[in-house]
């Protein structure tokens, strides 16, 4: 009887996090000091970025931003909200949100204005700046979340999908994907594996640059 009491508990405490609501502060990285920006093309932008992720109360893909009950139409929430917790049963168990203040387009913003500045364009902060042309990103898809493979393994996720649009040149769409094992699922995996997606929109976005 103890020993299964034992095992239970244990299982408990692999499941990863507390069945509770989670702010984690959330940020871009500068780039290696290893990587040399480009020379100055002459080119000024300014970068919007719009969240038009669309959020459900049970999706039936852990890739599908996702809130409980009401909460999937507050924008209070929904522009904070970066990822879902899961049990070793992959059952909803909280959710991940950005402090108050912070906002996933202004994060996914400055990643994208970091792949401008490395690719050689000088970022302003207003529209009007210096001539600048607006480059319009609309946020399809960010998110983070995590899944139980195995008995005690988790594997956790991000996923972006980004339509970025410039007047006078062609849309492109930036598509990322990152992922890291782990036992236990804590504050800072999350806030790693949204850095590390964030990284790889600044990759990826310069590519097309």
């Amino acid at each position: 009887m103890v020993r299964r009491f034992l095992g239970v508990a244990a299982l408990a405490l692999l499941a990863g996090c507390a069945t509770n609501r989670a702010e984690v502060d959330v940020d871009v990285l500068p780039p290696s000091t290893t990587q040399a920006p480009a020379p100055s093309n002459g080119k000024v932008v300014y970068i919007s970025a719009v969240d038009e992720r669309v959020f459900q109360i049970k999706p039936t893909r852990f890739d599908v931003p996702s809130l409980k009950y009401d909460e999937i139409d507050d924008k209070s929430i929904t522009e904070r909200a970066i990822a879902r917790k899961r049990n070793n049963y992959n059952m909803a168990i909280g959710d991940v949100l950005l402090p108050k203040g912070r906002t996933v387009s202004q994060l996914v913003g400055d990643a994208v204005a970091s792949a401008y500045r490395q690719a050689g364009y000088e970022v302003v902060s207003t529209p009007t700046a210096g001539n600048a042309k607006e480059v319009n990103v609309k946020i399809v898809e960010f998110w983070s979340w995590s899944g139980a493979e195995g008995v005690l393994d988790k594997v956790i996720r991000n996923q972006s999908v980004l339509q970025i649009n410039t007047a006078g040149a062609p849309e492109y769409t930036v598509k990322t994907l990152v992922q890291e094992n782990a036992k236990v699922v804590t504050d800072k995996d999350w806030k790693k594996i949204t850095e590390a997606g964030l990284e790889a929109i600044v990759q990826e976005t310069q590519k097309q640059l």
